[in-house]
């Protein structure tokens, strides 16, 4: 059974908690992340969006993805381009699962509901467009749905060296991109001349979690980059009541 306790980093029965948990040697993992204000939401340049492992629906390459593979890591496969519609799987849980939220995620690719989809074209968000999402099921015709996948056109510049929550050692050693590993809180700092021309809507460069790929499509998992969103996006997601995802404001950092 797992057993899930949520306290403030300086509540006194957080270091009593700790010492229980060894006294009786009790494995646990102990997850660190910042809260913020929506004043500090509002006043941020951009804020990264981390989903949550709830709401999440398998897709992708293994379900008939199109991809251009012409500057992906041999080693990784970061930097692979998606070509068409995204597809997911159209059988079992991932398919209840588009009925549980507004947004769900797909390695990091953000699906969400029609109505949602319509108040964000509406916002006339900078960099931002949408791709049909379909549902695939052996031997059958894929199913287009009532969803719309978010495409950004803006991929920003590789994150500041000094971010922290960010295992850079553990990069592929092949294009440093892919392969990321993170620790908790994650604190994502950008160079100050990184952000000219960021949109409302942006990628990361950088690829994080976990990958497996031998140069197959059929069997590639790949998690994607993270979204980078202006307040303004964030505001959007807030007052449609979305869940599931954790929402991370930026750092700027002198040039190095």
């Amino acid at each position: 059974m797992t057993v899930f306790v949520t306290l403030d980093v300086v509540d006194p029965r957080f270091a009593l908690l700790q010492k229980l948990l060894l006294s009786y040697k009790v494995d646990w993992l102990d997850q660190r992340w910042d809260d913020y204000t929506d004043e500090e939401y509002e006043a941020a340049p951009l804020i990264v969006v981390q989903a949550l492992s709830e709401h999440h629906v398998v897709g992708g390459p293994r379900f008939h993805t199109e991809y251009d593979l012409s500057k992906a890591c041999p080693a990784c496969g970061a930097g692979m381009r998606q070509t068409g519609a995204y597809t997911i799987d159209g059988a079992g849980a991932t398919a209840v699962g588009l009925g549980q939220s507004r947004v769900v995620h797909s390695y990091s690719e953000l699906l969400v509901d029609q109505p949602l989809a319509e108040t964000l074209a509406r916002a006339n968000l900078s960099g931002l467009s949408f791709r049909s999402v379909y549902a695939y099921q052996p031997d059958e015709v894929p199913m287009e749905l009532i969803w719309k996948q978010l495409w950004a056109h803006s991929t920003l510049p590789p994150m500041s060296p000094r971010s922290t929550g960010v295992d850079f050692d553990s990069a592929c050693k092949t294009c440093r991109r892919g392969k990321i590993e993170t620790t908790s809180p994650m604190r994502i700092a950008y160079r100050t001349r990184d952000l000219e021309g960021a949109q409302d809507v942006n990628r990361m460069w950088e690829h994080f979690g976990y990958v497996r790929w031998n140069g197959d499509l059929k069997t590639a998992v790949l998690w994607q980059p993270f979204f980078v969103v202006s307040p303004k996006v964030w505001r959007i997601f807030r007052d449609a009541g979305v869940s599931g995802f954790r929402w991370l404001p930026i750092r700027v950092v002198d040039d190095e």
